[in-house]
């Protein structure tokens, strides 16, 4: 099989869909091409929302999960827990924890868990095979109707599919133990049908950091011609299955006594195993004129069970290890439908949106020794049932150069919660368990203001409400079922093109009753009214022939405003740059394509608790690549510079010598980022 070279982002442009053709100068007309895959796509209306599509996540290493994230704008994606555990999440001046303000969504497929046991909105990415990637969709803020639960700082989607097609195998052997194997199908011209799988295992750069993982994903997409037109049916299905360990943290003075080393784990036991199955039917109906209806349906089945001690013997002189599982059922379904209305004489572009989620979890948490590992405290069996029915409409009307937007979405909740053991209300302790309801809704409105400024140039005025579903063993029977809710606000420009796009955004949002992570109990705290603002920007841009850049920068303030501090562990400072650089070449006749590109990292000191701050974040990744015909040979290395950075800092009370007498006096804590890590790749394309 001859080389076929990637498809360039710019001829990949998907169409706007009809209610929302843009000037011609703002969205040029693509030349046919049989890659390309023509989609009605939700256009941007508001100034950060961002397309990043396969030219761009090729300009660094992009390994796993954590790497494609890296690439939002003002995103910091934290993997402290090890390979295998949800990433903790950094977004526009929230701690998002493992997902609880940042909506994750892979392919239509909700990635957050509701009242997870770990963490609110946990969100574990690690399923997620890079190379079937075909863009990120994000969403900053919560000014846009469909957004849903956790859409507090903002939501990306990850659309999948396979650039080539034919067959793809790969092999990667790196430091620490690396091995990893890729095999993916693209049987036609559609990079949408697909199957892969990934099996991947390694040591890890030091003591409790071994892991294992498989993954399997494949979307088939189809057109059926039917009398009333064409029917577009889309099925993605997929397993995951993992064991990890995670090595805890250091103590800063146990660091810089000697007692322990940088990459030291204190404690041997924690880590973990996670499982997530998943199955999405969609359909889209035949289009008549500019309406489109889309019908998905979806079910998941996925399963945690961690092992963590955060604070060593500080509580508990046989240790403080903490294990909790989390197996949840999730059924949803949604539609969602687009036309184009008269009102006023005008063309109003209308989007419509219903859909409902039940999950059906069973979780425990239970109190370990050290020593041996033998339980000897049940804190919580329980059992689960939520459900989120919810509708939204937005509608956009022209106005000259002006354009309006007007949107809001209605969220109902109902849960079920049964406590078998309710140890924290003394009134139930009569091994009867406690059984107990609630019902709550949530209102939020959308609105927005657009202004041509140029062919090229928009401005925007946003402003939307987003919420947070609660943790369902917090309520009450009978209780109105509260959402944390969001006020967001954001002015902002952005430029089309396709040699140039830039977006630029001022932003604000107010949190009613908001909380924070407590590591001394393994569980949140409220904080009471929180506000936060910043400035972001973001780049893409094709300067030269074969170079592609992607640069973001984004600052951050949050406080509390009760007690005037700064918010602990948000992100002040990101930013973010990544390029790269493809030319073909002919060497004795044959075309042979060589890749190169860097990305930079650079976070700025973040607040911690007890008036004390992070380290200063720097990191470069490098790749380099050749491929001769089917088969390519990619060099990539992570921390090029070696930096001994820390990936995660905390501050609060801990005792890790069950000899030295309990304390509650805060100390440092941090856990090591990886250090100068390669790996080489081959690949053939069949």
């Amino acid at each position: 099989m001859e080389h076929v070279p990637p498809v360039s982002a710019e001829w990949r442009q998907e169409a706007p869909s009809p209610e929302v053709q843009d000037p011609p100068a703002t969205q040029p007309e693509p030349p046919p091409s049989a890659n390309t895959t023509v989609r009605a796509t939700r256009p941007a209306r508001s100034a950060s929302e961002v397309t990043l599509g396969r030219e761009v996540l090729d300009t660094a290493p992009r390994k796993g999960a954590v790497d494609l994230l890296r690439l939002v704008p003002g995103l910091v994606a934290s993997r402290h827990g090890g390979e295998g555990k949800a990433q903790q999440l950094f977004l526009r001046g929230f701690d998002a924890l493992h997902g609880q303000d940042v909506e994750l969504n892979v392919g239509g497929l909700p990635v957050n868990e509701v009242s997870h046991i770990h963490a609110l909105g946990y969100a574990d990415m690690n399923f997620i095979i890079p190379e079937v990637v075909r863009e990120l969709r994000v969403t900053e803020g919560s000014y846009r109707a469909f957004q849903g639960d956790f859409a507090v700082a903002g939501t990306v989607r990850m659309e999948l599919g396979l650039e080539e097609p034919g067959v793809l195998l790969a092999g990667t052997l790196g430091q620490y133990g690396q091995r990893r194997v890729v095999a993916a199908v693209r049987p036609g011209d559609d990079a949408e049908t697909f199957a892969a799988v990934e099996l991947g295992e390694g040591k890890g750069f030091g003591p409790r950091r071994t892991f294992g993982r498989a993954s399997l994903l494949a979307q088939a997409v189809t057109t059926v011609e039917t009398g009333a037109g064409a029917l577009r049916v889309r099925a993605l299905g997929g397993s995951y299955t993992t064991r990890f360990d995670t090595p805890g943290v250091v103590r800063e003075d146990d660091l810089l006594a000697g007692r322990s080393g940088f990459y030291d784990a204190p404690f041997g036991g924690q880590g973990g195993a996670a499982t997530r199955h998943q199955l999405l039917l969609g359909v889209e109906l035949p289009r008549h004129g500019s309406e489109r209806m889309v019908l998905e349906v979806f079910g998941l089945l996925t399963d945690l069970r961690l092992r963590n001690n955060f604070t060593g013997y500080r509580v508990d002189a046989r240790g403080d290890g903490l294990e909790q599982t989390h197996d949840v059922r999730t059924l949803g379904a949604r539609t969602e439908y687009r036309r184009l209305v008269q009102a006023f004489g005008k063309d109003v572009a209308l989007e419509l949106g219903l859909g409902a989620r039940r999950d059906e979890a069973t979780q425990t948490q239970r109190r370990y020794r050290e020593s041996d590992g033998t339980f000897f405290a049940d804190e919580v069996d329980a059992s689960i049932v939520q459900t989120d029915v919810w509708g939204y409409a937005e509608a956009q009307m022209p106005l000259g150069r002006w354009k309006l937007l007007l949107g809001g979405r209605a969220d109902a909740l109902g849960v079920n919660v049964f406590d078998a053991l309710a140890f924290r209300d003394p009134r139930f302790h009569d091994g009867q368990g406690y059984s107990r309801s609630a019902f709550g809704t949530h209102l939020g409105v959308k609105a927005g203001l657009e202004f041509t400024l140029t062919p090229l140039w928009r401005l925007f005025a946003s402003y939307g409400d987003g919420f947070r579903s609660p943790q369902a063993r917090s309520l009450a029977e009978g209780e109105r079922a509260p959402f944390v809710s969001v006020r967001s606000a954001e002015l902002g420009a952005r430029r089309e093109g396709e040699r140039v796009a830039a977006q630029l955004s001022l932003f604000g949002s107010q949190v009613e009753d908001d909380f924070v992570f407590d590591h001394t109990v393994g569980t949140t705290v409220f904080t009471g009214e929180t506000v936060r603002a910043g400035l972001s920007g973001a780049l893409q841009a094709r300067p030269l022939p074969g170079v592609t850049a992607a640069l973001s920068a984004t600052v951050a303030h949050a406080r509390v405003l009760e007690t005037n501090t700064l918010l602990p562990y948000f992100a002040p400072l990101v930013a973010r740059g990544d390029v790269g650089w493809t030319r073909t070449l002919t060497l004795v006749g044959q075309p042979v394509v060589l890749t190169a590109g860097i990305g930079l990292t650079l976070i700025g000191p973040r607040p911690l608790p007890y008036d004390e701050y992070s380290r200063t974040v720097f990191l470069a990744d490098a790749l380099l690549g050749a491929r001769l015909r089917n088969v390519g040979l990619r060099l990539e290395v992570e921390n090029a510079l070696d930096s001994r950075w820390r990936d995660g800092e905390f501050v609060y009370g801990s005792r890790f010598d069950p000899q030295a007498p309990a304390s509650l006096v805060p100390a440092r804590h941090f856990t090591a980022g990886p250090p100068r890590t390669a790996s080489l790749t081959l690949e053939v394309h069949l």
